[in-house]
């Protein structure tokens, strides 16, 4: 099986982006890397920087919950099946 890596929304806050927990945060754009075959996956997620200019974030230990196939929030995002992260690489 070839492995890839998937492409997500999230509204979970990132600390290291600016964003405070229990706060609405904005949806960030992101790549599901690897999946730990339970529910936490490593994520790289993307922001703007000031120069307009696109950047990556890297984060582990994300829960598989919070990532969806469409631009929304948890209530209205549609979530990835377990048979649809099992195409990503296994980590730990």
């Amino acid at each position: 099986m070839k492995h890839q890596v998937i492409e997500a929304y999230t509204d979970y806050p990132i600390t290291g982006l600016g964003d405070f927990e229990f706060e609405k945060v904005p949806i960030h754009k992101c790549t599901i890397l690897t999946w730990d075959r339970n529910k936490y996956c490593d994520v790289l997620v993307y922001f703007v920087d000031k120069d307009g200019n696109l950047r990556g974030y890297y984060v582990t230990n994300f829960k598989q919950f919070y990532l969806y196939k469409n631009k929304a929030r948890i209530d209205d995002g549609v979530q990835f099946t377990d048979d649809e992260l099992k195409t990503l690489p296994w980590t730990y």
